[in-house]
């Protein structure tokens, strides 16, 4: 038996977020308009924790970016690893899993013959050191180019924890120029339901750097329904964010316009990515001294009225609504009152309320869905006293998307509400 070099990451999944079209049932059989979710995404909550040197990040990367393109893993040449390469994720709940896929290989450059040749895949609703029974165990197979490479699982328990297991190169081969490559591993199936508790961001979370000790490098955040506010210290310099709850995810757009996606794991640890940057990763653990940001201290500038005032759309996220409707959700009301606040400040100002959505579904599915749901915004709206005259709803459907759609993490990303100003 070969020994194992483990890399351990804790990933805590979701279901397709409740702003998208809804989440499918997942199986082996799947109508072909049907969009099954990859539980092994950053987009659906799968987060490493304990990637700590070069390879480990870059198979980490691999696995939970969904992009499907590939890596030459590092230090690993044209013979393969010498030893396994063994990962283990933690899921937020009990998981089946009905299948696994391999994305195809790349006509020009990668990967025929120099791919990881055999995956295993075990599961554990016990812990991550033990009770593992396999899930499933696959060779990938060079020269497939046209397709994803399917392999239903054979294991049919329900699971928590996974351990990914990565062996051999497709075509061993001294004389081969090129190192070792792997594109993705995808998995499918059921999930038991994920939801925030109520103050569950709410914290300060030691992200690393900046001198050590409490007042080091440090996220704090405070939850009121779906909506988060609180501010990141980073390198000296402290800046504000504002985000939304989707099934258990935080949702937060930077500055620059580049999304990141926050959880808390199993053990209270905020773990986070940056979507599109290379997904640089975030791990802060519980503690730290109170920052000195506005948001923190009940001074909080409404940042909807901060973009409008510089005739600016205001992304928002928060507004959720029940799946594949357009009834919203009790937890969307902070982030409303947010809006609601800011033109209530602002009694000249005319906007648009624009609904977007990711690519699952077709075209004009996602188009009246947008539609219907900015009406609901509309609504709720009006209902509160802003007069209908000031307000327009649009739907654009997955027409103007922030992020890349082809992952979990980007459709995640390209759900949401966004208030232009006309001015």
């Amino acid at each position: 038996m070969l020994p194992v070099r483990r890399i351990v990451l804790a990933v805590t999944v979701a279901l397709l977020a409740l702003a998208g079209v809804g989440p499918a049932t997942a199986g082996a059989a799947v109508p072909q308009d049907t969009v099954r979710a990859d539980l092994i995404d950053y987009g659906s909550g799968a987060f490493p924790v304990a990637a700590d040197d070069r390879l480990a990040a870059e198979v980490a990367r691999a696995v939970l970016d969904g992009l499907g393109g590939f890596i030459s893993l590092p230090g690993i040449e044209s013979e393969g690893p010498e030893e396994p390469i063994q990962l283990v994720v933690e899921l937020p709940a009990l998981t089946t899993f009905t299948g696994f896929a391999v994305p195809p290989m790349s006509r020009f450059g990668c990967c025929s013959g120099t791919h990881i040749r055999t995956v295993t895949v075990e599961g554990s609703a016990d812990g991550p050191d033990d009770g593992f029974q396999e899930l499933v165990r696959f060779d990938v197979e060079p020269e497939v180019y046209d397709a994803d490479q399917e392999f239903p699982a054979t294991g049919t328990a329900a699971v928590r924890w996974l351990r990914i297991t990565l062996e051999g190169r497709q075509v061993p081969d001294p004389d081969d120029y090129r190192g070792t490559t792997f594109t993705d591993l995808r998995g499918y199936g059921t999930q038991e339901p994920r939801e925030a508790a109520d103050d569950e961001f709410t914290g300060i979370y030691l992200t690393g750097g900046g001198g050590g000790g409490d007042n080091a490098n440090r996220i704090e955040l405070i939850q009121n329904g779906a909506l988060v506010t609180g501010c990141r210290q980073a390198g000296g310099a402290v800046r504000e964010l504002t985000g939304g709850i989707e099934n258990g995810i935080l949702k937060v757009l930077a500055g620059d316009g580049i999304p990141s996606l926050y959880l808390i794991d199993s053990q209270g640890r905020l773990l986070g990515v940056e979507v599109g940057r290379s997904y640089g990763r975030i791990v802060g653990e519980p503690g730290g001294n109170p920052t000195s940001c506005s948001p923190t201290t009940g001074e909080a500038v409404n940042g909807v009225g901060v973009a409008l005032d510089a005739c600016e759309a205001a992304v928002v996220y928060g507004v959720n609504f029940d799946v594949d409707s357009d009834q919203l959700r009790p937890d969307s009301d902070p982030a409303l009152e947010q809006i609601l606040a800011a033109l209530e400040a602002r009694p000249e100002l005319s906007v648009t309320v624009e609904g977007h959505t990711d690519s699952d579904a077709s075209d004009e599915y996602n188009l009246d869905l947008s539609q219907r749901r900015s009406d609901s915004v509309v609504a709720w709206l009006v209902e509160r006293g802003v007069a209908a005259s000031r307000l327009t709803a649009t739907g654009f459907g997955e027409s103007q998307p922030i992020a890349d759609n082809e992952t979990a993490a980007g459709k995640a990303a390209n759900r949401r509400v966004e208030i232009q100003p006309s001015c």
